[in-house]
Order: C-alpha cells, then structure tokens, then sequence
C-alpha cells in the first residue's frame, strides 16, 4: 500500500485546505469563524483512513461519475459494457475508478495556494474507449474561494464527467441544521436505482423546491437527485449553503448543467447518516444514453474543461 501524500493550500486569510493525492481528494476545508479555524467538510482523522473509504469521502469521481444504467452506452455504432458496482448500474467510473487511484502531483504547477493532480485512464480502462489523460487544479483564492478545474483529453471517443464529491457541513453536527439556496426549477426524473426516465419534473409545489432557501430537513427526507440548473451567468451562484448558528455560508459556482444533491443518508461509522451535504456540479445523469441531454461525449483534438468554485464568507 502506498503512502498517501498531502499538500496544504493557505491563504493570508487564515483559510487552509489540504488536498490527497489518493483520489485527488478534499481531505479537509478550514474557514476562520470568530478567528476559530473550523472544519467546513466530513473528513478522516488520519490520510491514509482514506484508503479504505466506501464513502467518495472529498473524491474526485470519474471517469463519468454518478450512474450508468447497467453499466451500459452505445458510441460510434459501438456497445460497451462497464463494471457493475451500483445494484445493476455502474457508479462514479467503476468498480476500480478515479476516486482509488493515486493522482500525480505535478510538482511544477504547485505552490502555497495551488496544487494540480495528473491521471493517466488506459484505453479500455473500467470498458471505456479511449486513453484518457485527466488534470484536477484547487487555487484557494486570497477571497476564500477554492476553486477547482478539470481538464481532459481522450485519444477515442468517450464519454467523461468529473465532478467533486465532498460532503459538507459548515461547522454543524448534521445538514439538517443547514439551509439551501439552489437555482433549480426542476430536476430529473429517476427510479429507485436513481436512473432516470429522460422526463423532467417540475419542484414546483413539492418538497425539491429550494429556489428560496429553506432547511433542508434530511430527517423527513432523503435527497440523492439531479437538479437542473437554470440558465444564468456562470457568475452567478448556482447553490448557496447556510450555517445559521455560524453565521457562515458557502457559494457553488459552476459552469456544469446540473448539481446533484445528496444529504448522505448512506454514511455510517465512523460517520453517522445526513452528517454532511454533497453538491455534485456534474452533467445529468446517464446523459450518454439520452441524446436530448446535454452532450457528455469527448472526442480527440478537443478538450474537456469544467469549473467548480466553492466560496466562503461570514455573514451577520
């Protein structure tokens, strides 16, 4: 078993984070509140516990992340068979996906505040066409931003969305203590296995609706849904996260169509369920079998390039 390595981004703020090259993992968020630095995300005590992590505890996950329907896409005339690691389906990449390998640290494009992670994906790696050669960048800005970017290029055709799967709780016990903003007027459609239909369904008058924050109320139920985001300027926050009692919030900028929101009902020890809040700014669920969903196939001579930003600040 290899070590796992860290690297901490500070900046003059007095905000830290610090990154694991075992899947380019958030391993830890501190924010200064009452000049207190506290831990803003669900974490491990020790790097290496993440080894054994079930969870995508802070995981970069791909090569496509959330579900495939059995594990199943045609591309080019092609049929490819994934592994099944989701009930029927496929999850976050596979059963050997991005989130349990060892990223590389690229030592030139690192400092106090920025680390890049390097990962090379086989052609034919978890049954996906194509080698892959994937980059994660976290800048900790000096306005308490972390902001985080995905690059690939593929040699075939191959579907790819990467996405950030941290769990967060702003200095809480529980999410059910956190209130949501999310510019979402529907999401999607799904079975109990969170496929989807390929139908879209209004949060009008329904409990999905939190175009206006509210508590989220993870005890009366459990969210693990793909939120469609209204179209607004990437400028524009797409999700506001509220800890009231520590007068603390965080933003969720992205250039992704969608963010999935899971309150972690499935976290156990050392964890305990609805610990933590996932916002997954990702493409929609399965798009590589919906062809009206937005477009999720990468092809030579072109370059997949996404954005996450989470932002932090005090409010009164």
């Amino acid at each position: 078993m290899n070590n796992v390595k860290s690297v901490m981004l500070k900046n003059a703020s007095g905000m830290t984070v610090e990154i694991i090259d075992y899947g380019a993992r958030i391993k830890s968020i501190k924010f200064p509140i009452n000049d207190q630095p506290t831990e803003m995300v669900v974490g491990y005590t020790s790097a290496q516990d993440y080894v054994d992590d079930p969870y995508y505890i802070g995981a970069t996950c791909g090569r496509v992340c959330n579900r495939i329907a059995k594990g199943q896409f045609q591309l080019d005339e092609m049929k490819y068979q994934l592994p099944i690691n989701d009930g029927e389906n496929c999850l976050h990449g596979g059963i050997d996906n991005f989130s349990i390998r060892y990223w590389q640290i690229d030592q030139q494009q690192t400092s106090g505040s920025t680390v890049s992670l390097n990962l090379r994906s086989k052609d034919g790696d978890q049954g996906f066409p194509g080698q892959v050669e994937a980059s994660v960048r976290y800048h900790l800005t000096p306005d308490n931003k972390l902001d985080i970017q995905y690059i690939a290029t593929t040699t075939d055709a191959t579907p790819i969305n990467l996405t950030n799967h941290s769990y967060f709780h702003l200095g809480e016990k529980n999410g059910e203590q956190l209130s949501l903003q999310l510019n979402a007027s529907a999401f999607l459609k799904t079975n109990i296995s969170g496929i989807p239909s390929g139908d879209y369904m209004s949060v009008m008058n329904t409990s999905f609706d939190f175009r206006v924050a509210q508590f989220i109320r993870v005890m009366q139920k459990s969210y693990d849904h793909c939120y469609i985001l209204d179209n607004s300027s990437d400028l524009q926050a797409k999700a506001v996260l509220i800890s009231k009692k520590n007068n603390v919030q965080m933003k969720v900028f992205t250039d992704q169509p969608a963010i999935q929101l899971y309150t972690g009902h499935y976290l156990s020890t050392p964890f305990k369920p609805y610990q933590g809040i996932c916002l997954e700014a990702q493409n929609y669920i399965d798009a590589i079998n919906f062809p009206h969903f937005p477009n999720g196939v990468l092809r030579p001579n072109t370059q997949y390039k996404k954005q996450i930003t989470f932002g932090f600040e005090s409010i009164s």
